[in-house]
């Protein structure tokens, strides 16, 4: 009687154990949450549990082509505060994922292009959104490299400051960002976000 048990035990152990986490990426775990907890007010830091990350999988970073927009269309991007941030669609990138494939729209947000006149904004919102992520979608910000490749790495997909309690116009998901495919990678749901 104890053989099955102990290849059982022997079987979960083997289940648990997940690879050591790349360095580059637990810097950037670490640095992630030291900025979410320097945001909040003492009462709130105190408080944080700390994020939630899916295991890494190298699998869910991608280089992809930038499919420009030209003229970037001018669009408005719904704000958690009932306000709207003007935006533009600059393009739009075409990801295979090993949960299936999407199109995904990219932005500029017009409010920070003064400061930040190369940087793309990618919201999206997967399929186990308001179960295992956020409801209103997640972020990321692709990384150009050459020749219009941008470089998407999932697993640094993250929460809108609002999803820990934390004041701001976070941008919603624009419909168009919404996946019919789960994204198990980069930030879960924070602990006490209903939506």
């Amino acid at each position: 009687m104890k053989k099955p048990l102990v290849f059982w035990a022997l079987g979960m152990a083997l289940l648990s154990c997940s690879p050591p986490l790349p360095e580059a990426e637990r810097r950037w775990r670490e640095g992630r949450e030291t900025a979410v907890r320097e945001a909040m007010t003492p009462e709130q830091a105190k408080a944080f549990p700390g994020i939630k990350f899916f295991p890494y999988d190298p699998a869910f970073k991608v280089r992809t082509l930038l499919k420009p927009i030209v003229p970037p269309e001018a669009v408005s991007i719904a704000a958690s505060d009932g306000s709207v941030r003007p935006a533009h669609r600059v393009g739009r990138v075409e990801v295979d994922l090993p949960t299936g494939k999407a199109t995904l729209t990219v932005y500029q947000l017009d409010d920070i292009r003064d400061r930040y006149p190369d940087h793309l904004f990618l919201p999206f919102r997967d399929a186990l959104a308001g179960k295992e992520t956020y409801g209103s979608g997640r972020y990321l910000e692709p990384v150009r490299l050459a020749s219009g490749v941008v470089e998407l790495d999932f697993n640094r997909a993250y929460n809108p400051d609002c999803a820990f309690g934390l004041t701001g116009r976070c941008p919603i998901t624009p419909e168009e960002n919404w996946l019919a495919i789960p994204v198990p990678a980069g930030e879960k749901m924070p602990v006490g976000a209903g939506h």
